[in-house]
């Protein structure tokens, strides 16, 4: 049902037809658990996207269909380009949905950089929850334009810059997934924001002991930094444990063959809730971290963190009270385990957790999509 206000009270959620769209899913992460979590929270099971999801796996966060939209375009043309290109060709495909095809929705929230590409019907509210501006066009610019395939793809990232910058206005409204990326939305989009911070199921994590070994969770990607944190237990007696997609950075091998690490790959959430509360403590050292859940759900877990001291880990971790900082480098993780080891910490890490917890979430979303909506109609309604 189509909601109209008349300026008095907003509107409940459910008098609000909102559709959810997320950009094109090659792997299983974080982006994913939000979208999930954000169709839960506001009764939506279905959430549209652009070709069909590549992981094997079923979505391991919830029950969620995901719509392929190219799949109702003419011909086989756009699947193949999105196939070709990658993320890139997104931006137009985005663009040449037509959303009174699928409900003219009073509302639609997208995820994803290039899901903003939408152009949406003059009385549909756009809402884009940000995980960060594109990270290759703007703050880690220059840490890949050195690359082989940095140098190659220079021209083509500077004209996607520019395109990406362009559609901005086709956003009404930024929800923004830490003030990290709130920061980032301002100085590269001069666009203010809302910080809605992910949603951890807190009750999910529980301590359940120690078992002596460190946990690594996430992807082995070289953005995650995890080619120092393997560096740093090479050659030591301390075990830890990797659980996450093999990523692109080439260590499996270096991991599966020294006698202190294993490596489990990317395991069910009943597992990992496992890993957390058993390990000792939990290394992450992501760069410059948009946002960072593994922190959080350490936390959660009753374990300290040994976090990389920049981006939104670097903030929400204080330096031997829920964890221990590092900068990245090996010597400095190697540094940060002996401190956590010698000194342990001085808090509960659970007590961290709190603000971020799936009740805090789903309120936010259910008080400000009926106040954004109604700020919007009545704005241009006739008085």
């Amino acid at each position: 049902m189509s909601a109209a206000t008349n300026g008095t009270d907003a509107p409940s959620l459910a008098d609000i037809d909102v559709a959810v769209a997320h950009w094109h899913i090659d792997s299983w992460g974080g982006a994913e658990y939000l979208v999930t979590k954000l169709a839960d929270a506001i009764d939506e099971s279905c959430v549209y996207t652009v070709g069909p999801p590549e992981p094997s796996e079923p979505n391991p966060y919830g029950k969620i269909t995901f719509y392929d939209v190219t799949q109702d375009f003419s011909g086989l043309v756009a699947p193949r380009v999105r196939h070709l290109v990658g993320r890139p060709a997104e931006y137009g495909l985005w663009a040449d949905i037509d959303w009174r095809r699928y409900g003219n929705p009073d509302v639609l929230i997208t995820s994803g950089a290039t899901a903003r590409a939408v152009i949406t019907p003059d009385n549909t509210f756009h809402i884009n929850y940000c995980h960060s501006p594109p990270r290759w066009f703007y703050d880690l610019y220059h840490d890949r334009k050195g690359t082989t395939l940095g140098r190659i793809a220079r021209p083509l990232v500077r004209w996607l810059r520019t395109a990406d910058n362009a559609l901005d206005d086709r956003v009404d409204h930024y929800f923004a997934n830490s003030p990290v990326v709130a920061r980032r939305l301002w100085k590269y989009y001069k666009r203010d924001s809302e910080v809605l911070y992910p949603p951890v199921d807190i009750d999910a994590y529980t301590h359940r002991g120690d078992e002596g070994f460190y946990l690594h969770l996430g992807r082995l990607d070289i953005e995650k930094g995890i080619e120092p944190v393997v560096a740093a237990f090479e050659g030591t007696d301390r075990k830890i444990v990797f659980a996450g997609g093999k990523g692109d950075a080439n260590v499996t091998s270096r991991i599966r063959t020294a006698p202190n690490m294993t490596y489990e790959g990317f395991v069910t959430e009943e597992r990992k809730y496992e890993l957390l509360g058993t390990c000792r403590a939990v290394v992450f050292n992501g760069r410059n971290e948009d946002f960072g859940i593994v922190p959080i759900e350490a936390n959660a877990s009753g374990k300290p963190c040994i976090a990389r001291e920049e981006g939104f880990p670097g903030m929400f971790i204080r330096d031997g009270e829920n964890g221990v900082l590092h900068d990245g480098s090996s010597a400095s993780i190697r540094a940060a385990i002996d401190r956590l080891e010698r000194d342990g910490i001085a808090s509960d890490p659970a007590d961290r957790a709190g603000e971020f917890s799936a009740t805090a979430f789903e309120q936010q979303l259910q008080t400000r999509i009926p106040d954004l909506y109604q700020e919007f109609d009545c704005r241009f309604s006739r008085g």
